[in-house]
């Protein structure tokens, strides 16, 4: 059979949403083995490129008004730690493949500071420290994450940490750039129950993200796989 013969009747045997999320799956599995072996040289510069601002990344792939944000954000009870349970995968992050995590803390009433780090096999230096200026102050929902030594960075660059969505109790967050380049999945806890997970895969498709692009992130006490959300 020829192999356009055999994708017609492939497409035919399953719905449009069944296909897409193979589609994601194989996807997902290509990605995980060239994480996991991107080469014995640290392309990431040990991590401190893990964070290059979303303004040098290519235009996102959303189209639409920008991604929308919380009415309000408490920055006293925002900082903290978060686990990255989530994320739509970023070429500056190729050297974190385990327990992603951020730590903030409140610098002054404007100014947080940022620590980023992740397991990783190919790098003994997965941290980042920076900064997240808040530019927003009607919401502090708004933010621009900068961090010091990273090439190409714009300190004076437009927001690039917005918070679109926020549990009542500040135990869940969803974050992302204006333009969606970037999507992050911030949990209190490592592991999420099926009725999170779901709020998760349904707010990411609400705010305007293909909720396939986001891959579920291997945590020690928490989901050991890469997943694309549509899979869960």
């Amino acid at each position: 059979m020829a192999p356009r013969s055999f994708l017609i009747l492939f497409r035919k045997a399953f719905d449009m949403r069944t296909f897409t999320k193979i589609a994601a799956a194989a996807f997902a599995a290509a990605l995980l083995p060239a994480t996991l072996t991107a080469g014995a040289q640290d392309l990431t510069d040990g991590g401190r490129a893990s964070s290059i601002s979303a303004d040098v990344l290519p235009a996102g792939s959303s189209f639409g008004p920008e991604l929308s944000q919380v009415d309000y954000v408490d920055p006293e009870k925002y900082v903290g730690d978060w686990y990255q349970v989530a994320a739509v995968p970023q070429p500056y992050t190729l050297q974190c493949t385990n327990d992603t995590t951020a730590e903030y803390e409140l610098i002054d009433d404007t100014t947080l500071s940022v620590v980023n780090s992740c397991g990783s096999q190919i790098s003994s230096d997965s941290v980042i420290e920076g900064t997240a200026t808040i530019r927003d102050t009607d919401t502090n929902a708004s933010l621009r994450v900068n961090f010091p030594g990273v090439p190409f960075q714009n300190e004076d660059g437009p927001v690039n940490y917005r918070i679109t969505y926020l549990a009542d109790d500040y135990s869940l967050a969803i974050v992302g750039d204006p333009q969606r380049r970037s999507g992050f999945v911030l949990s209190r806890t490592p592991a999420l129950d099926a009725e999170q997970w779901n709020l998760v895969e349904t707010t990411v498709s609400d705010r305007g993200y293909w909720s396939c692009s986001f891959l579920t992130t291997p945590m020690q006490e928490g989901r050991q796989d890469i997943t694309p959300l549509c899979l869960l």
